[in-house]
């Protein structure tokens, strides 16, 4: 039996082949123009831009030093536009949050947003709020032996202790006085006064603390009334608010059963003897 030929298949096989050189040509068109672009993209200038990086990394609250940052240049772009440009920008600020080392130190890290002012009463990113707390910074002097041994550093936060004088014959008249006497004796009284209090910037024994503006009235008046200050650092995770009634000399001798001293009997000794 003999095959009778077809040009069917002939034509078919043939637009095939101009459909696939069609395809190809626009393919190696497209290359060829992506590569010329290439190439004179990588002729023109890039715009540099010198930006403050960090070089190590910088806990939150750490005043920034030399060493700590350094200045790069880097291909300018939006990441880095609103980069610091040179140290005298940073030295010396604090750091608002933790910053990792090869950070860009923008404004909204740093904790101050005024030059030359190490700290800011605000939080970083917190915004004003008119109906909030009247928010102040107030200073008082703690000594390092009542002050965790000196190791406080601002962006901790502590609870205020206070050891006062207490004298209860103060204001009354003699009579009064005397009744007095038989139940409350002058001597120094110790209470938690305020709770939850973030320092903010320290200076040997001078700290910086953010309070409310009534609380910063309360803290002026114990200062003036000679009231001995003691900070008990936190844990960060705790909020709590604890409930204390205070400590006296009287409280601690029931409390732990101090022996309470007396005259010793010379006449039953010297007897003895």
């Amino acid at each position: 039996m003999e095959l009778e030929y077809s040009d069917k298949n002939s034509r078919r096989s043939k637009l095939y082949i101009g459909v696939g050189f069609v395809v190809a040509l626009m393919v190696a068109g497209t290359v060829f123009v992506a590569l010329q672009s290439n190439a004179l993209l990588s002729g023109r200038d890039v715009e540099m831009r010198s930006v403050v990086v960090a070089t190590r990394d910088i806990p939150a609250r750490k005043a920034i030093e030399e060493g700590d940052v350094a200045v790069r240049s880097l291909p300018a772009d939006p990441t880095n536009e609103t980069a610091f440009s040179s140290l005298d920008q940073v030295l010396g600020r604090v750091a608002g949050s933790s910053v990792a080392s090869g950070q860009l130190l923008t404004r909204n890290v740093l904790a101050s947003t005024t030059e030359g002012q190490t700290f800011s009463i605000l939080d970083p990113n917190e915004e004003f709020d008119p109906n909030g707390p009247d928010l102040r910074a107030v200073s008082l002097t703690v000594e390092a032996a009542n002050a965790v041994a000196g190791t406080l550093v601002p962006g901790q936060t502590v609870d205020l202790i206070v050891t006062m004088a207490i004298n209860p014959e103060v204001g009354l008249s003699p009579d009064e006085a005397a009744v007095q006497q038989a139940r409350f004796i002058p001597g120094p009284s110790t209470k938690v006064t305020l709770q939850s209090m973030t320092i903010l910037a320290r200076n040997g024994d001078l700290y910086i603390v953010r309070t409310d503006v009534a609380t910063a009235e309360k803290i002026a008046e114990l200062q003036a009334v000679g009231g001995v200050f003691t900070m008990i650092l936190r844990p960060e995770v705790d909020d709590r608010v604890a409930d204390t009634e205070g400590s006296t000399v009287d409280r601690l001798i029931e409390e732990f059963g101090f022996p309470v001293p007396v005259p010793p009997d010379l006449d039953q000794r010297s007897a003895g003897n």
